[in-house]
């Protein structure tokens, strides 16, 4: 039932012009650039696209978000203790993947470590029923906003991507009554507008400062080591969401950094438990 309902929806959204047409048919999605399966690039590609990334990043996530972003924009929280927010994008499963759900193989994983994440979801992935995320939701998990496709929102005018906004919102709003005033936009693209928009709206955009390019690079220990040598106390830490046959390797990266997370004494919460303990530390 709630597949065809998000298919009204969509159509609604295209017919009745809330989001232009051009929005729909000239853009392509994120994902259709990245690799599917890790064979789908080379060993040379791979090895070039780890050596970049690391150059890339060498400042530090933290620093750079400072420099890109406003200030209102979060990465990170300012905390002492080992504790750490766990954000995984593109929940739950793509519109070009309707066979890929492994939201319950995430949620046993997370369940054996203890740990609790932040599914930054967009709106077009979710074909899940309500009872579905029924475990999911009781074990701590929250969902955020993440726009309702996968593709930069920053060429989008006021009024496009509040419509976008505000179908999002209300698609999430289907599965709880439970949700955060967080946003992540994709491709992490903010424009001015975006930014008016989500202070209009109270929404905070949060960025990370750990995060290993895992879209392109398909390789889940080089993905665990790389994020748990960089992890620090209040850190947000981001891993895309795996589907069957898409993205799977991050299943296991996932695994793996949780187990380093472990061994290293940190706990794992999603965003707003990591928030209230700085605001408590702050205090």
């Amino acid at each position: 039932m709630r597949k065809y309902i998000l298919v009204v929806i969509l159509l609604c959204m295209i017919f009745t012009n809330q989001i232009e047409e051009k929005n729909i048919h000239n853009q392509i999605l994120g994902r259709d650039k990245d690799p599917k399966i890790e064979s789908d690039i080379s060993k040379l590609q791979l090895l070039y696209r780890k050596s970049s990334w690391t150059i890339l990043t060498l400042p530090g996530l933290r620093f750079l978000t400072e420099i890109i972003y406003p200030k209102s924009t979060i990465s990170h929280f300012n905390i002492k203790e080992k504790v750490v927010a766990f954000t995984i994008d593109d929940g739950f499963y793509g519109m070009d993947n309707p066979n890929g759900s492994m939201i319950d193989e995430v949620t046993d994983l997370f369940s054996k470590y203890d740990a609790k994440a932040t599914f930054f979801t967009s709106g077009s992935h979710c074909y899940l029923e309500t009872q579905d995320l029924d475990l999911f939701f009781k074990n701590g998990h929250e969902i955020a906003n993440h726009s309702m496709y996968d593709w930069p929102y920053d060429r989008y005018s006021k009024k496009q991507f509040l419509e976008d906004f505000n179908m999002t919102d209300s698609i999430l709003s289907q599965y709880t009554n439970d949700i955060p005033k967080w946003y992540r936009a994709p491709h992490a693209k903010l424009s001015k507008v975006m930014d008016i928009v989500l202070k209009e709206k109270g929404y905070k955009h949060v960025v990370c400062d750990v995060f290993a390019n895992d879209t392109a690079i398909p390789d889940s220990k080089w993905i665990a080591k790389y994020i748990l040598k960089r992890v620090k106390p209040g850190s947000i830490l981001l891993i895309h969401m795996p589907e069957k046959g898409v993205r799977e390797w991050n299943f296991e990266a996932m695994k793996l950094t949780l187990i380093g997370l472990k061994k290293m004494g940190y706990n794992v919460v999603n965003l707003s438990e990591l928030q209230q303990i700085s605001e408590i530390n702050n205090d």
